[in-house]
């Protein structure tokens, strides 16, 4: 098992136990996310902080469970299933991921592939259309 795909399973295992300070540490202080592709990339340590928050805002929890991991050097490909618990409601929205590690196993980037839902809105940072980059 090489460093991208320990950091794919931690970056899981970590948010999935709401673990905050282990999962930040998962990141290069330099990272970028491309979630969603197409929308304008989140750069470095407040890009990681926000992803957090904007996730877990009140009434939201997220679960991420990868399905599939291929890595191949430095970068490993993952079918995500994310189950979103929204209120009352249980949501999903699966995509793939593309993640890049530096060679200490840093997460340098994410990028998220998934088609937007319509029947559920997504907090607005994870759209391609959010106001803060």
């Amino acid at each position: 098992m090489g460093l991208a795909r320990t950091a794919v399973e931690k970056h899981a295992e970590h948010w999935n136990a709401m673990d905050r300070a282990s999962w930040v540490a998962l990141f290069s202080p330099n990272a970028t996310f491309e979630d969603p592709v197409g929308a304008p990339p989140k750069l470095g340590t407040e890009a990681v902080h926000n992803s957090w928050d904007r996730s877990f805002r009140p009434g939201r929890r997220w679960f991420l469970h990868p399905k599939q991991i291929i890595e191949a050097g430095s970068e490993a490909a993952v079918v995500m299933r994310n189950e979103g618990h929204l209120g009352d409601r249980v949501v999903e929205v699966n995509g793939i991921e593309i993640f890049t590690v530096d060679d200490d196993g840093l997460i340098v980037s994410v990028r998220s592939f998934f088609d937007q839902p319509t029947e559920f809105a997504l907090d607005d940072y994870f759209t391609p259309n959010r106001d803060n980059p």
